[in-house]
């Protein structure tokens, strides 16, 4: 793959694709998820214990 001359046509396309993600759309989701998984997981050990 070869680099590219100007460095600004690198980050575009990470920027274009980023810019329409809101981040607190996406982080809240994923802490419920991480949490609910954690939970779950100390109730497995829990059983096991």
């Amino acid at each position: 793959m070869p680099e590219p001359e100007d460095k600004t046509e690198a980050t575009e396309p990470v920027t274009y694709e980023t810019r329409d993600i809101d981040p607190d759309n996406t982080l809240l989701p994923m802490l419920i998820g991480g949490l609910v998984l954690v939970v779950l997981g100390a109730i497995v050990v829990m059983t096991f214990v």
